[in-house]
């Protein structure tokens, strides 16, 4: 059967850390996405048509679907040529995994053009190379952006990963204020070395929140949600986080954390609760009172990840 010419894929938007889970535990929502169109070109190499957000660069190497596409090239040993445009559903700088969506999307349409030889773990493989130019190796986003739903990471290399089932009665409202929080300015806001019963509380904290989110367990859910590694030292990055996190505790969330690098909001709701409208509307308000606009969703889990469309 002969390889399409061209191809548009689809990455969701995903959330990570949520709490624990500082850099190894990520989730696709369903809060929109990044769609990202590879055609095939006479001339080898690897060329960026258009971006929809003019603050991305078209230049091929600074650009996170351009990286992984050419990566792709390279994992599936052709030299062809590759021409992308790229559709932004996600902001920049909000914790949303907007960078790795359009890596992820940019993957998965350069290997439909290419003959789909190459696996979800290639995939991620692939936007990992391209993440790693612009805002580091890390494959909390990108792993669950490919995969779906909640995703594990175990190791980076080599890459190992874990699915994490969660409850179907979980809903998360997420809270995108606007305003931007830089990647390397949340990672320069890190602590260099970690106490000991802080190491340990995080282990704790991550191994709760796994069972949790897959019993749908809410009690335990609202203890487990605790960062002791990242928060503390980015809390001033976040201005209107903490009545914001506040409001949606009082509204009825189950918690409420930071995704990411910021400054997204998300707070866990169930629906046994009803509460998603209550929260959602009471961490609008709290921004507003902030000063900031937000936007907010009441999200699923994404389950079916990036595919071409």
């Amino acid at each position: 059967m002969s390889t399409p010419t061209f191809a548009t894929a689809f990455a969701p938007a995903t959330l990570s850390n949520l709490g624990p889970g500082f850099d190894c535990l990520g989730l696709a929502v369903t809060v929109g996405g990044d769609r990202v169109t590879v055609r095939r070109a006479a001339a080898p190499g690897v060329r960026v048509l258009s971006v929809s957000d003019p603050r991305i660069p078209l230049d091929p190497e600074r650009n996170t679907a351009a990286l992984a596409a050419a990566s792709v090239l390279r994992r599936t040993g052709q030299n062809i040529g590759l021409e992308l445009s790229v559709e932004k559903g996600l902001p920049l700088s909000a914790g949303l995994g907007g960078s790795a969506a359009s890596a992820v999307a940019g993957a998965v349409a350069a290997n439909a053009v290419l003959g789909a030889t190459l696996s979800r773990r290639e995939i991620v493989l692939a936007a990992l190379d391209a993440e790693a130019v612009v805002s580091g190796r890390h494959p909390d986003n990108v792993a669950p952006a490919v995969w779906g739903g909640a995703v594990l990471v175990l190791s980076l290399d080599p890459l190992r990963l874990v699915t994490v089932r969660v409850a179907e009665k979980l809903r998360f409202v997420v809270a995108t204020p606007d305003y931007a929080v830089e990647t390397q300015q949340a990672r320069a806001a890190l602590p260099e070395a970690v106490r000991r019963e802080d190491a340990v509380a995080q282990a704790a904290g991550l191994g709760a929140l796994v069972l949790a989110l897959e019993r749908g367990d809410t009690k335990t859910l609202a203890a487990a949600l605790e960062d002791r590694i990242a928060l503390p030292y980015r809390a001033p990055l976040y201005p209107g986080f903490v009545e914001a996190r506040d409001a949606a505790l009082e509204a009825g969330a189950i918690g409420a954390t930071i995704s990411g690098g910021g400054p997204t909001v998300v707070a866990l709701v169930s629906v046994d609760s009803d509460a998603g409208t209550r929260v959602a509307d009471a961490l609008r308000a709290a921004y507003t009172n902030a000063g900031y606009a937000a936007s907010v969703t009441v999200a699923r889990v994404d389950a079916r990840g990036a595919h071409v469309l």
